[in-house]
């Protein structure tokens, strides 16, 4: 791992304007109950919550549930009959009741926020998740105001490793990809920020460090080797 930088030397070396963080894993330390809600799915429609399957929801974080739900139902060797969108509200629902009260900010990352924001410096939270998914984390985490956009899956049209999600973040704040820096943990978030054009930065939460160093200009274990 390099040494620790300071948040002012991570800005200014790299002509950053803002900052764009993906939601789970990155600012929220959300894998857990994530895993609670895709086993609450499948269990109330009669898949087998064995190791392989909670492999597989392991493996597509990241992803978008459109995405993810037809690949659990086929390794289920099941037919996919209800609609995906209304299968994913009921995933995430379970996820919410199962995070609600215990979830956690990641590790240094609430003092990084508050220094950016002290700064001035635009920040982003772009994400595969539903609006409703974004709400609750602003609100359990009290960030509200925080943020300069909230970049929801409804809010761009291909899912990640595509960089939809990161270009709708930089549009809406008003920058150029070069000039923004995209914190995310997943593979397929990283490869969506590099060709997306905008510097990446991983944190290793679902990772480990050397499986980032390919796809990251910066790997950090989490937001505590960042100094404000």
């Amino acid at each position: 791992m390099p040494p620790r930088i300071s948040a002012r030397q991570l800005i200014d070396e790299s002509h950053i304007d803002a900052v764009i963080f993906d939601m789970d894993g990155v600012l929220a330390d959300t894998e857990g109950f994530h895993i609670e809600g895709w086993i609450g799915l499948a269990e109330a429609h009669g898949l087998a919550t064995d190791d392989s399957l909670l492999a597989l929801a392991r493996e597509t974080f990241g992803q978008t549930n459109d995405t993810i739900i037809p690949l659990l139902w086929k390794h289920a060797g099941r037919e996919l009959l209800g609609g995906v969108e209304s299968l994913s509200r009921e995933k995430e629902a379970y996820y919410r009741k199962a995070a609600r009260g215990r979830v956690v900010p990641m590790p240094g990352v609430d003092r990084f926020l508050r220094w950016l924001d002290a700064q001035g410096i635009p920040t982003a939270i772009g994400t595969s998740g539903p609006v409703e998914n974004v709400r609750f984390i602003v609100r359990e985490f009290g960030w509200d105001g925080l943020f300069t956009e909230l970049v929801d899956r409804s809010r761009f049209a291909g899912g990640k490793p595509a960089p939809d999600c990161f270009l709708a973040a930089s549009r809406l704040i008003g920058i150029r990809p070069r000039h923004g820096i995209v914190f995310e943990d997943s593979v397929h978030g990283l490869n969506g920020a590099r060709q997306g054009g905008f510097h990446a930065a991983a944190i290793a939460s679902t990772h480990e460090p050397d499986e980032l160093w390919s796809l990251a200009r910066w790997v950090f274990r989490d937001f505590r080797e960042i100094f404000c």
